[in-house]
């Protein structure tokens, strides 16, 4: 990470950036089967929920 902030982000494709929400959702879903706390269990669970609630809106939005 070098620290520079972009002013104009790359923007992925439709199908790219659902495909980086599900990945995230799905390490999520790794991260609470591997944690021992209830509460970091319950924000991972929370976290994939929402990376895939993004991927389902993610096409909607992104074609407007």
């Amino acid at each position: 990470m070098t620290g520079e902030n972009h002013p104009y982000p790359t923007l992925r494709s439709v199908d790219d950036e659902r495909a980086y929400l599900l990945r995230r959702a799905e390490d999520h879903l790794h991260l609470a089967e591997k944690s021992q706390e209830v509460g970091a269990r319950a924000i991972h669970h929370r976290l994939r929920q929402m990376y895939e609630t993004q991927a389902e809106l993610v096409a909607v939005v992104l074609k407007d």
